[in-house]
């Protein structure tokens, strides 16, 4: 063998490539067979190849069978079983390989063996998680059960960096209340936290003390779990809050969070994500954000926002944000007329935010805005690649936005690959053929013009194909005869010849 070899260095590369061969996507299972036959090539290879084998799992069953044959069996109906606890001296060969193991993760192997739900509480009546698994950095428990949650305090330790896990069906407001307690004291290093549902399931209350969780990066909080305004200010001093997405509760008392931003409250924040009774609830934890990196807000609410609400919130996100996305959950009660009808003031605001990428505002009544402030928009977002301005859908007005909006957009932003907004296409403008510049539109291929208004259908496809010369697709979303007419524009666009640069 070469003596190159035996530097641990290298031959990790070589395991590491033979994990990934195959392997396009970095989330899909690395070449388990590989692994497993350059472990047994020899001794020099073994170590490393079983540790990469095992390190990380997407099921629990691979290890269980490497328990004696007669401790478990599969009934026909291919779920696994165990028919007792394994003895003391039948965990020696389960013990060489769980303790290898560093992350349970996605993609859950959906179609491997199932796992009876008595399995994990059998399995640990003997021994704890953490003596099975002494190497577990990383545990999304739904991958192991999603029933038995009372199971995962005892694999919360210190060196747990990841835990994720999904609120079941049938839920013990004791079990998770005595999780949600413990997680500050026993996951005392925890980096990322994610509490999904799939269920509605009874609410109850995080509360994270302003010491807990110092290491704290990202929090993805489920809709059952009510957060109170006082943890959000003790998770908003916490030094390394990246990622945040809340779901805030008609309880959620927003008062508390005012004056109480200073420069020390979510220093690092990134990401937020909310989902809100009423904006103002996300304006007041907006308003704690210090961070000078804030790049991606997203907000969803229930209870309908008049303009000064609206111009209030977006006042209060900064001017580092690269994302932006504002939508309204239409109500049966959703209007679309006066007080709900905005003009460009209301997002004046976002004229300062040199960096935005994405734009996408949605259902907040009826945008009434107008080619001025497409204009200023763009020469505003030079690096903007997607644009989505909707208003409701049974909004009766129709929008002052031109074609010439279309032609400020690609012109101004290079980078721009979508637009999605409706428009008044019954006038054809003239080109601007001594500035147009067709090349700064070649990655735009998606326009939804939604129920725009049209006139002449040839004389659309002809100014769309010499603005937009790589459109791939169109969508509209208005009645029959309308959209008719636009898939007309479509037709007519993909006959003619592309507009030399």
């Amino acid at each position: 063998m070469h003596q190159s070899l035996l530097i641990d260095e290298i031959l990790s590369l070589i395991i590491r490539f033979v994990a990934a061969d195959g392997q396009e996507d970095s989330k899909r299972f690395e070449n388990t067979s590989g692994l497993a036959k350059l472990a047994r090539t020899c001794r020099c290879f073994m170590e490393c190849a079983l540790d990469t084998l095992w390190r990380t799992q997407h099921s629990l069953n691979p290890l269980i069978m490497c328990l004696p044959r007669g401790i478990w069996e599969i009934h026909p109906s291919n779920v696994l079983y165990l028919t007792r606890p394994p003895t003391e001296s039948e965990w020696a060969r389960f013990d060489v390989y769980s303790h290898r193991v560093k992350s349970f993760s996605y993609p859950k192997q959906t179609k491997m063996i199932g796992l009876h739900e008595d399995v994990l509480p059998l399995l640990f009546s003997e021994r704890s998680p953490q003596s099975l698994f002494p190497s577990l950095s990383s545990l999304d428990f739904s991958i192991l059960s999603c029933n038995s949650s009372s199971l995962i305090r005892d694999f919360l330790s210190p060196k747990l960096t990841n835990l994720a896990f999904t609120l079941p069906r049938k839920i013990c407001s004791q079990d998770i209340c005595g999780i949600l307690e413990d997680l500050p004291r026993k996951a005392t290093r925890l980096e990322n936290l994610a509490i999904s549902s799939f269920f509605p399931v009874t609410s109850f209350e995080l509360n994270i003390p302003t010491h807990g969780l110092p290491d704290l990066r990202r929090l993805v909080v489920s809709s059952s779990i009510r957060i109170s305004a006082q943890s959000v200010l003790n998770i908003a001093s916490l030094r390394y809050v990246q990622e945040l997405a809340l779901n805030l509760h008609p309880d959620f008392d927003a008062n508390v969070l005012r004056e109480r931003a200073n420069h020390s409250t979510f220093p690092a924040l990134r990401c937020v994500n909310l989902v809100a009774y009423d904006l103002p609830q996300c304006t007041s934890i907006v308003s704690l954000i210090s961070s000078p990196q804030l790049e991606d807000v997203t907000v969803t609410y229930n209870v309908q926002a008049r303009s000064s609400v609206i111009t209030s919130f977006l006042s209060a996100i900064g001017t580092s944000v690269r994302s932006i996305s504002l939508r309204h959950n239409m109500q049966t009660h959703t209007i679309a007329d006066p007080p709900f009808v905005f003009y460009p003031s209301t997002f004046a605001p976002l004229f300062a935010c040199h960096n935005l990428r994405t734009v996408q505002v949605y259902n907040l009544g009826t945008l009434n805005l107008d080619d001025d402030f497409i204009i200023s928009a763009a020469k505003a977002w030079s690096k903007l690649e997607d644009i989505r301005l909707c208003s409701l859908p049974w909004s009766s007005i129709i929008p002052n936005i031109s074609l010439n909006a279309l032609t400020a957009l690609t012109r101004y932003c290079p980078k721009l690959t979508r637009v999605h907004l409706s428009l008044d296409a019954r006038e054809i403008p003239e080109l601007p053929v001594d500035d147009l510049n067709t090349t700064r539109a070649q990655f735009l291929g998606v326009l939804n013009v939604r129920d725009s208004a049209i006139g002449h259908t040839e004389s659309v496809a002809q100014f769309l194909r010499a603005i937009i010369p790589n459109m791939r697709t169109l969508y509209v979303e208005a009645h029959p005869e309308l959209r008719d007419k636009w898939m007309e524009v479509k037709a007519y666009y993909d006959r003619l010849s592309v507009v030399p640069a």
